[in-house]
């Protein structure tokens, strides 16, 4: 598992991503999109008969191993980070700190991870700006996904995720940057962390996908605290989230957009150590 990051084809059209404004403006803050599109989407996700919970959880690493572990994850990322100008002054990986946003009574992302298809797996991780989502769905996997690595000082994020008709777990990551020159190289905006299945002669056949080693996964999961076994459902990891992204801002947002789901049993929320749920919510 390691950041790949391809330079920028000569043929291919510069494409800057610009919809970052949406998510961070005078209308609306970071903290209420993350919120309103993290739910949404599993809420869109739900399995049939089942109850949705939401958990968001910050999470820190104070000193070693776990410093070492984050250093060790984002060697070549954050050289890349620094190249795009982002401000990095406050992100500190001797004290590592995350957003743990995990769903649970959902279907995970599901369709293969090996190839791309009309799937939620690939809507996810290999669409930007478009999806195969229904009228009927609150939630913009096209666009809606962005937040997460918008919500980072590094500008990347984590996802795990086990689907509800496969055993397997599977992790993955991205980060989306601006259009930058590195060591003399342009690269796009979007570079993933995973392993990249193709041949290295043709870089037309290759493609970013996810593992299923039981060891790396367990030692992801352990650094940052994840919950998630084998239940279905996605956990996403913001690391160094921005300081904006608090429980006293985000609690009041999900209150106001998802009363009544929750006040009808179908949602449950939980905000570190508070949970919200019908029987509190008034």
């Amino acid at each position: 598992m390691k950041w790949h990051f391809i330079p920028q084809l000569a043929c291919y059209v510069e494409t800057g991503v610009t919809q970052r404004d949406q998510f961070r403006n005078d209308e609306v803050d970071l903290y209420d999109t993350i919120v309103r599109e993290s739910i949404q989407n599993s809420l869109d996700a739900t399995l049939n008969g089942s109850q949705t919970r939401v958990s968001f959880k910050w999470v820190s690493m104070d000193g070693e191993p776990g410093a070492s572990y984050v250093e060790n994850l984002f060697e070549i990322q954050i050289d890349h980070a620094r190249s795009s100008g982002l401000e990095l002054e406050e992100v500190n990986f001797s004290y590592p700190s995350a957003l743990i946003i995990e769903d649970f009574g959902t279907s995970g992302l599901t369709g293969s991870t090996q190839e791309k298809d009309n799937d939620n797996f690939s809507d996810f991780w290999r669409r930007h700006g478009k999806s195969h989502k229904t009228g009927t769905s609150r939630g913009r996997w096209g666009l809606g996904k962005l937040v997460y690595s918008s919500s980072s000082m590094v500008g990347a994020f984590f996802g795990l995720t086990v689907r509800h008709n496969d055993p397997g777990r599977y992790l993955m990551g991205q980060t989306v940057l601006d259009l930058r020159t590195h060591e003399g190289k342009e690269y796009p905006p979007h570079a993933y962390f995973g392993e990249m299945l193709g041949s290295d002669d043709d870089i037309t056949s290759q493609i970013p996908v996810p593992t299923d080693d039981y060891e790396y996964i367990e030692r992801f999961s352990r650094h940052f605290q994840l919950n998630r076994q084998t239940e279905p459902g996605l956990s996403v990891v913001i690391p160094f989230p921005h300081k904006v992204l608090q429980p006293n801002n985000m609690i009041g947002i999900a209150i106001v957009n998802y009363f009544y789901p929750i006040l009808s049993g179908q949602l449950i929320l939980e905000f570190d150590d508070l949970v919200i749920n019908a029987e509190n919510i008034r």
